[in-house]
């Protein structure tokens, strides 16, 4: 089981408390990374949103990073824990994504892992001046696309969103190939992920229904042609929010009894999870210990270090140790 955390600061999400990181200095934001990774964290994520509306504001948070710019800073900031940028694909230029992806895999030496989205905001679309209603398509375009940037010598793509020829790109991702992670839960997400992806990552899955998902994807003719592993996350501690406005409809019971918390994550690698986040024991989860017996969230980054250290010595090591099971397409 791998394990990835986000970094404090970067997003105020969710937006209906206040938070010790509204303050947090890059200075402090680097000491976190390079915490994170000599305690043997495998994965940084990043999430992704170029702007939140007024409505959306008071549930989302205002603050949002630019993922990829953050995400250059983290890599530069460390030398060995690879870095998960969210990604809004649709409504990036494919080109200059493309670009911006290879260049970081270039100068970290292969350490970066989109997470593409397709993107659910409409608002936030029509703000980019890019396609809502074909935004599936475009999404498989613009991976088609960055494909051949990425691989070819010669690189030359037509489309119908994106053409190119007669191109020279450089410099190619330093893994080859790059590896890339998808979000949704569609039919049609799971589709691309099995003629694409590497990895899934969806935050809106019951528990319930994720063992047939992987099995679907790995069902697939063309993951049957090009069998490869496959990353997949799981929520630790399962609750439930609204998937547009994010409201809590129910709260995720979070408690931080280290046997507990790997008999959770043996439950989840038994469906087909390989991965999870311990963003909630640490307090800087989506359902932020809401729940009046839960551990109260960390005070200061003093405390969110200690926390840090208790879950790298506590829960790591037996973590690591376990393996999901292959799981049974059909």
């Amino acid at each position: 089981m791998k394990i990835s955390i986000k970094i404090p600061g970067m997003t105020l999400y969710p937006g209906t408390g206040r938070h010790w990181w509204e303050s947090i200095t890059s200075e402090q934001i680097v000491a976190i990374a390079k915490r994170c990774e000599a305690l043997g964290f495998d994965h940084v994520s990043i999430s992704d949103h170029i702007v939140m509306n007024r409505e959306s504001a008071p549930e989302m948070g205002a603050r949002w990073v630019h993922s990829l710019s953050a995400a250059g800073f983290v890599l530069g900031a460390t030398s060995r824990i690879t870095v998960v940028p969210l990604v809004v694909a649709p409504y990036r230029n494919p080109i200059e994504l493309a670009k911006a992806l290879s260049t970081l895999d270039y100068l970290s030496g292969g350490r970066l892992v989109p997470l593409l989205l397709v993107g659910y905001k409409r608002w936030e679309f029509e703000l980019a001046g890019a396609n809502y209603e074909a935004r599936g398509q475009v999404m498989d375009e613009w991976v088609a696309a960055m494909r051949e940037l990425w691989s070819s010598e010669r690189p030359e793509y037509h489309g119908e969103f994106v053409s190119f020829d007669d191109v020279v790109f450089d410099p190619k991702p330093v893994q080859d190939p790059l590896p890339l992670w998808f979000g949704g839960r569609t039919k049609a997400a799971l589709r691309r992920i099995a003629r694409h992806g590497d990895g899934w990552v969806s935050y809106a899955t019951p528990r319930a229904e994720f063992a047939e998902m992987v099995g679907y994807i790995r069902a697939q003719p063309e993951f049957i042609a090009r069998p490869r592993p496959l990353e997949t996350w799981l929520e630790l501690f399962e609750g439930r929010r609204d998937p547009d406005s994010h409201v809590v409809i129910e709260q995720a019971r979070v408690e931080r009894d280290p046997e507990v918390i790997l008999d959770g994550m043996r439950r989840i690698a038994a469906v087909g999870a390989t991965m999870t986040s311990l963003d909630d024991i640490l307090g800087i989860g989506k359902f932020q210990n809401d729940q009046p017996d839960a551990p109260a969230p960390a005070r200061d980054i003093h405390e969110y270090l200690h926390r840090m250290e208790w879950a790298a010595a506590e829960i790591l090591p037996a973590a690591h140790a376990i393996e999901t099971p292959e799981p049974v397409a059909g």
